[in-house]
């Protein structure tokens, strides 16, 4: 729990107001030797005296206290790299500990709640109860959307809130919750940078479109991925997602703006050959998955390029979490390797010496970088 600083803001504001010990004690009715104790931090003012002193250095009671009751970006991102690191080397109930009790001192800083319920939703399988974590998400989530009044909070929010339903298996209530049919895009993005441009501001119209652009290339991969792993039924069809899939991602470089979307690619394309009992496919995929784990960079991160060159600043002035995947290194490097120890879709490959190979080459490589 954070200390607050009054000790220490009230004996600044006395001597910025040139005022004793003596006048601040004749001003509040108490004993010099009262204030003597306050700035020496052995006791603290009546309740009722606080907003009196707060009016007479001209201060709120929280500035007089040392109260911050939100916390800012740099802070939330901070904390929520520090308890995604602890996560992934202690206890989960140890650090949930430390994060419930800094909930209870900024429960109105929804930003902070915000980051807190995706934090938790990307570790909750390690908690000894991942249910109770779940229930916590969406706690949190439905805290914020009742009370913040932050449109793109909320937004944010009920996605969280959506993802954890889904993973808790209540399918219907995700749809209450979100809607039953896709949203029509009106451009909206598109107006704001034609406004931008009207008013001369030539550079902000374009940034507006190129991350525009940016999000829509992501959300439209993202997609695709999602979508080979439901339609394998039509080898045809298939193969023709799958080639224009590694295109797109070929002429935009993937690799350097979403490496994980160009991971994910190469292992559901192997996962419908698969399905499709298409082994030889399917090895040439997992090569590809091999590789690309091979050249990415960890942790992981999103950001722009030489084509997106705004991408990098607007991610750090907007998302919370910055650029780096939500959870740890190592915890990462572990899930990709458990995809191809521990799923039962493999076990026909198991004794291909090419899938041996790019499993042991996996294994040697997280091992040698481990963080």
């Amino acid at each position: 729990m954070r200390q607050l600083k009054f000790q220490e803001n009230f004996a600044r504001l006395r001597k910025r107001f040139a005022l004793t010990q003596g006048d601040v004690a004749a001003y509040a009715g108490v004993t010099s030797a009262a204030v003597s104790k306050w700035e020496q931090g052995l006791s603290y003012p009546d309740l009722s005296l606080l907003p009196k002193l707060a009016a007479l250095f001209d201060v709120t009671i929280d500035e007089l206290l040392g109260y911050e009751p939100q916390l800012s970006h740099a802070k939330i991102t901070e904390m929520y790299r520090d308890f995604s690191e602890r996560f992934g080397r202690e206890r989960f109930e140890t650090v949930r500990v430390e994060i419930e009790d800094m909930l209870k001192e900024y429960y109105s800083c929804y930003p902070f709640l915000v980051r807190i319920s995706q934090l938790y939703l990307n570790y909750y399988f390690h908690a000894e109860h991942p249910q109770n974590v779940l229930n916590r998400v969406i706690e949190l989530c439905e805290r914020t959307v009742a009370n913040s009044g932050d449109f793109r909070l909320n937004q944010e929010a009920r996605v969280i809130h959506a993802t954890a339903l889904l993973i808790m298996g209540r399918p219907q209530e995700l749809l209450d919750e979100i809607g039953y049919e896709v949203p029509i895009q009106f451009g909206m993005e598109k107006l704001i940078a034609k406004a931008y441009a009207m008013l001369g501001n030539l550079p902000k119209a374009q940034e507006t479109l190129q991350i525009n652009a940016f999000q829509h290339l992501c959300e439209m991969v993202s997609s695709e991925i999602e979508f080979l792993a439901l339609a394998s039924d039509d080898p045809n069809l298939f193969d023709e997602r799958v080639r224009r899939i590694e295109n797109v991602i070929g002429i935009y470089h993937m690799e350097r703006l979403h490496p994980y979307l160009k991971i994910m690619f190469y292992y559901q394309s192997a996962s419908g050959y698969m399905r499709q009992q298409r082994q030889e496919a399917a090895l040439q995929m997992l090569e590809g998955f091999y590789e690309t784990c091979k050249n990415v960079s960890f942790p992981l991160k999103i950001g722009g390029d030489g084509y997106f060159s705004a991408v990098d600043q607007w991610i750090h002035q907007h998302i919370y979490s910055g650029p780096y995947a939500p959870r740890h290194a190592q915890a990462i490097k572990n899930d990709l390797l458990n995809m191809l120890e521990k799923e039962p879709r493999w076990i026909p490959l198991h004794e291909s010496p090419r899938f041996k190979t790019i499993v042991r080459n996996l294994q040697r490589m997280f091992q040698s970088n481990g963080e």
